[in-house]
């Protein structure tokens, strides 16, 4: 008896206990602290804590780039499978697994359920030969298969340096002073639910010592090479004397709409170049007005002075992008505003930074997956031949999604046929016991008005949820008030948080330079700038081969660039969920 007794509290001075630890709540949300330990991985926690990998990630970005030692993980208490919490294992100090065996199980089940070989948990446990209901078994994490290497990378040294905050230092000046992403600042310091406070010491993550402020900043690991960035931008300044002509007496004068968006861009792009040259930016930047007809362009993507550029932001029209690269064809070109695909196809050296439809849908059906497998998924398919691939791309995606999460209602989504002027079988397939989450990827008008207005009233009998897509906010027949009731969802490829204090500091310091306010297209013009010039000091010129190792700050807009194929260019996947309360629209839980 005192043999098991001092195993028992061995066992236990070498475990830490879940649920123990400091509870916080950030903007209503309620997370459990926990405080990193040697040789801990991000699966080992996500299943001590019976939380997925993703909802981890999700509510630490800095996660995703590896865990240190000492950092504090904000462990989402929604995000909690509460099957799966029942069962789950202890996880040790030392960053194992230590599971209880319940009755009946067996050593395959219990090696299939870790994706763990059985012959290495015999290893690790030569007494598991026997099973008996109550032995403990220790998981070794590291020979876990099935899932990423990110996850199972071990928690490394801590490599931050304490910064002490000056009054009226902001996250935003912070981000840009050591190159670190703002989320990345925040998840390294508990989220920082109460702001910076002058005085107080936080931990600024990456950085091998502090950067200096001022002029003669340098970026901690810039490539000691001077490159030439090009800007071609559609001023077209010549069209603005009709256009301020046609407006003479205004309060406002009216420019000519492509010179307002590339004056706003290129003003954007001017703050993210100040920013970059404190950082030590070691480039020569040229601004050329590409126009908005083909004769103008057609010019100057011809210019000999340009061949030795090293990166292009610009042009926005696709026929002039076609023409630059074929061209210029070791430089890499930008399109930073909405395009097809096509652009990208057969250009290698060309970046597409708006997500397409497709990827956005996809985007959204992994979060319904992740956040509502447990729930009551519909995905409506209307009889409209032109939105059948969108429906099938929709429905491929969740799928997948929901296969991989084993807290899933069903394997496959419920599939329901609803008419342009009717329900048709869809409120067959409500459950008024569960959240009905409908995803209708559609942009048809009338169909999602029907939609709509027939689901408003169903709101009082049953819970719903309906994801559908950004041009629906759009939609005039569509009441923004019955989005509301309906909890209306989608994936956008980006939004402007007015209140995060990043994106303050921004839009006062555009106020501030211009004498103006600035637009999303001045957003875009400091994150896209930021981004490129950034891979471009980083990484080299063949940054493009190393787009995952490129860290920035985005205002408005995030940045996950693939590549579709060898032989074609990249696009950008990142995506955000929204949703819409109060008649206004959030980042989505």
């Amino acid at each position: 008896m005192i043999a098991r007794l001092l195993l028992i509290l061995a066992l236990g001075l070498c475990t830490t206990s879940s649920w123990s630890q400091e509870q916080r709540s950030i903007q209503g949300r309620k997370y459990i602290v926990h405080t990193i330990q040697p040789g801990q991985t991000l699966y080992a926690i996500g299943r001590s804590y019976a939380v997925p990998v993703d909802a981890l990630v999700a509510a630490n970005p800095a996660a995703a780039a590896g865990l240190t030692i000492g950092q504090e993980l904000l462990v989402p208490m929604d995000a909690v499978v509460k099957k799966e919490r029942k069962v789950a294992p202890v996880l040790r100090n030392d960053g194992e697994l230590q599971h209880t065996v319940r009755k009946k199980e067996t050593l395959f089940g219990i090696a299939r359920s870790y994706g763990v070989d059985m012959n290495a948990l015999l290893e690790r446990n030569p007494e598991a030969t026997t099973l008996r209901e109550g032995m403990t078994l220790v998981i070794p994490v590291q020979k876990v298969s099935g899932t990423s290497a990110a996850a199972l990378k071990p928690a490394a040294p801590d490599d931050a340096v304490l910064h002490v905050v000056q009054p009226g230092e902001t996250l935003f000046a912070l981000g840009q002073r050591y190159g670190v992403d703002v989320e990345v600042i925040k998840a390294a310091n508990g989220g920082l639910p109460d702001g910076l406070k002058a005085g107080s010491s936080i931990r600024i993550p990456g950085v091998a010592e502090p950067t200096k402020a001022g002029p003669s900043a340098k970026e901690p690991d810039a490539i000691a090479q001077r490159y030439k960035v090009a800007f071609l931008l559609p001023f077209a300044a010549d069209r603005n004397d009709s256009a301020l002509a046609r407006t003479e007496g205004d309060a406002e004068p009216k420019y000519y709409e492509p010179t307002r968006i590339a004056v706003q861009f290129y003003n954007g792009a001017r703050l993210a170049l100040d920013s970059l040259e404190r950082c030590g930016l070691n480039a020569d930047v040229s601004v050329l007005d590409m126009g908005d007809d083909p004769k103008t362009w057609g010019s100057i993507t011809k210019r000999t002075d340009l061949l030795d550029v090293d990166l292009f932001i610009g042009p926005f029209h696709r026929t002039a992008i076609e023409q630059l690269a074929r061209v210029n064809m070791n430089a890499h070109i930008v399109c930073p505003v909405p395009q097809s695909n096509k652009v990208i196809l057969g250009m290698p050296t060309v970046s597409k930074v708006t997500p397409t439809r497709t990827d956005l849908l996809k985007h959204a059906a992994r979060y319904v997956a992740l956040k509502h497998a447990h729930d009551n998924i519909i995905l409506a398919r209307p009889d409209i031949a032109e939105e059948k691939d969108a429906q099938e791309q929709a429905r491929t995606a969740l799928n997948e999604a929901l296969l991989s999460r084993s807290d899933r209602l069903r394997d496959t989504v419920l599939i329901a046929k609803p008419g342009r002027r009717d329900l048709g079988d869809l409120v067959g397939k409500l459950d008024a016991s569960k959240l009905n989450v409908i995803v209708a990827p559609s942009e048809d008008v009338e169909f999602v008005t029907t939609l709509v207005g027939k689901l408003k009233p169903l709101a009082a009998k049953y819970r719903i949820m309906l994801v559908g897509l950004e041009r629906w906010t759009t939609f005039g027949s569509v009441a923004a008030f019955d989005l509301d009731l309906l909890g209306f969802t989608f994936a956008a490829g980006s939004f402007i948080d007015h209140k995060a204090p990043a994106t303050k500091a921004f839009v006062q310091a555009y106020r501030d330079a211009y004498k103006t306010d600035v637009d999303e297209y001045g957003l875009l013009g400091f994150d896209v700038t930021m981004y490129y010039l950034k891979a471009l000091m980083t990484q080299g010129a063949d940054f493009a081969d190393h787009f995952d190792q490129v860290r920035t700050e985005p205002l408005h807009m995030g940045f996950r660039m693939t590549r579709t194929g060898p032989e074609n260019g990249f696009r950008n996947e990142h995506a955000i969920m929204l949703q819409q309360k109060d008649l206004q629209l959030f980042k989505a839980p």
